[in-house]
């Protein structure tokens, strides 16, 4: 487990801090080192982007879930794009493999004593078309426990 500092108050800093947790965790990664991606991990599309490019969003948020002392009190839907700068597709599948071997079953030690545990829900792969780089989309369940 990764300790990454995160102090969440309520739900909305929670979900905002699991995203900056999340992206701390891809740039400390190698591959996504070497792929040249670890400064372009952004949670909006940047005015100008630089590829290859990995965007982190909020889909979708429960929460109220509390059924008991260890059941998770918080499920995110967070998704991961990830953007090439090849029309072929290999640099971001490549890229994508090394963000869901980061953080498919990854845990997330957050400063406030809660764990949000990452699992893999989809992975969409876009058709190519001509001259436009293909783009992953990653889909993950986050559970929020205490």
């Amino acid at each position: 487990m990764r300790d990454f500092g995160i102090n969440l108050g309520s739900n909305l800093v929670a979900d905002f801090g699991v995203l900056n947790a999340v992206r701390q965790l891809l740039a400390m990664q190698e591959d996504v080192r070497v792929a040249g991606a670890s400064e372009n991990i952004h949670m909006a599309v940047p005015p100008s982007m630089g590829l290859p490019l990995i965007v982190l969003e909020l889909e979708e948020v429960w929460t109220s879930m509390a059924l008991g002392k260890n059941s998770a009190n918080t499920r995110l839907k967070v998704k991961a794009s990830i953007f090439s700068r090849s029309p072929s597709g290999r640099e971001s599948m490549d890229l994508s493999a090394s963000v869901r071997q980061a953080m498919d079953g990854t845990v997330l030690s957050l400063k406030n004593g809660k764990k949000g545990m990452l699992r893999l829900a989809e992975n969409v792969v876009e058709r190519p078309a001509a001259n436009r780089p293909r783009n992953v989309q990653q889909y993950y369940d986050v559970l929020i426990r205490v």
